[in-house]
């Protein structure tokens, strides 16, 4: 049994990637409080290619209504226009989800934290579920298990833990819950292709440079892939900015393709990856949408984070990752070491990765001209 219904506020900042890999959390609280009204407080979108998280999970489920402030105003008006704005909705639970972000100190990550708390208790909001209690939650953790990074979505509901359990390898905690809409549109979006025949999907999309593999690596790459994969058939994802790289990655790939960038929300993007054998991408958030539709991805990773901290969802999924001498540099920008990371991996590896992927699933039995 869930709990009583209450005003419930979760506050989670971000855009794709952050919205998607929280997925769990999300479900987590309203199967928690499954009578509850919930608001969203989240920010407005840092880069115009961002996509608002209410446009990824979608409206009716998971919340009942957004707010949204950009983030790190210092603006005094807009903060007590919030302020107010919640007390309104009188709210008794805030989850707070929000990520653990490179500060310079630990007393600087309380100190954020802190400040959360007090414009929540000025608010009025008496009941807290995931505020940082101990050293692992202020700061980013080494997983026991694993060596690396504590993953994300595991941090995030082992915050949230005293509303109970949350098996990361059960799919119904990763369910976008698509309607009936948004699968049909992504049916007639795919229907210009032949029938039958297997689909890749990619995206070429980042939002920081550093993470961007370039586009001579993805046309070399996919120029081999295609004709690895005769009969195959290409699918390209991502924002109306990413359409002319599309373009060239379809030109290079040969075969039957469609380049659906702009041309589709977050969601219906969605939709058309679950249709897909693989996902080829950055580091991103179309990554991390495919993961959660349990499509395996080929992810192309700059060092930027320690390894595991941001990898997709699943087991299927090969990471493609250089750890170099500056690995973990936390930099959306990188111009003294010219990106030698992610540069450093070539498109062998990324094609290695896709038919490692592409055999586990079975398709070594049919007709494909592996290598």
């Amino acid at each position: 049994m869930g709990n009583p219904a209450k005003r419930i506020l979760i506050y989670r900042l971000g855009s794709l990637g952050d919205t998607v890999i929280a997925l769990p959390a999300f479900h987590k609280i309203r199967e928690a409080y499954p009578d509850a009204d919930i608001t969203l407080l989240t920010n407005t979108p840092v880069a115009a290619k961002a996509a608002p998280l209410e446009s990824i999970l979608g409206r009716g489920y998971f919340f009942d209504r957004v707010l949204a402030y950009p983030v790190g105003t210092r603006n005094v008006k807009v903060l007590f226009e919030l302020l107010k704005q919640i007390r309104a909705l009188q709210i008794d639970t805030v989850v707070y989800l929000a990520g653990v972000r490179a500060l310079n100190t630990l007393f600087k990550t309380k100190l954020t934290v802190f400040r959360d708390r007090c414009f929540f208790k000025a608010a009025r909001i008496k009941n807290t579920v995931g505020f940082p209690r101990v050293l692992p939650d202020f700061l980013l953790s080494v997983d026991e298990l694993t060596g690396d990074l504590e993953w994300e979505a595991k941090r995030l509901t082992r915050r949230i833990g005293a509303l109970g359990p949350v098996p990361l390898d059960d799919n119904k905690y990763w369910d976008l819950r698509f309607t009936e809409q948004e699968l049909a549109t992504a049916h007639k979006k795919l229907s210009i292709l032949e029938a039958g025949q297997p689909i890749i999907a990619a995206s070429t999309g980042t939002k920081n440079q550093v993470n961007d593999w370039e586009e001579a690596n993805w046309q070399s790459m996919l120029k081999q892939l295609g004709m690895l994969l005769p009969g195959w058939q290409l699918v390209m994802l991502g924002g109306p900015d990413e359409a002319a790289r599309a373009d060239g990655c379809i030109a290079a790939w040969g075969g039957n393709a469609i380049n659906l960038c702009g041309q589709t929300t977050p969601r219906v993007s969605g939709a058309v990856m679950k249709q897909a054998e693989v996902f080829i991408g950055h580091d991103s958030g179309p990554m991390h949408m495919a993961a959660a539709v349990g499509t395996p991805c080929a992810a192309v990773f700059s060092a930027r984070h320690h390894p595991r901290q941001w990898y997709p969802r699943g087991n299927g999924n090969k990471i493609i990752y250089h750890k170099t001498d500056c690995a973990g540099c936390c930099l959306d920008v990188c111009v003294i070491q010219h990106k030698k990371c992610i540069l450093s991996i070539t498109p062998d590896e990324v094609i290695g990765a896709v038919i490692d992927i592409l055999k586990a699933k079975g398709h070594n039995k049919t007709n494909i001209s592996f290598k």
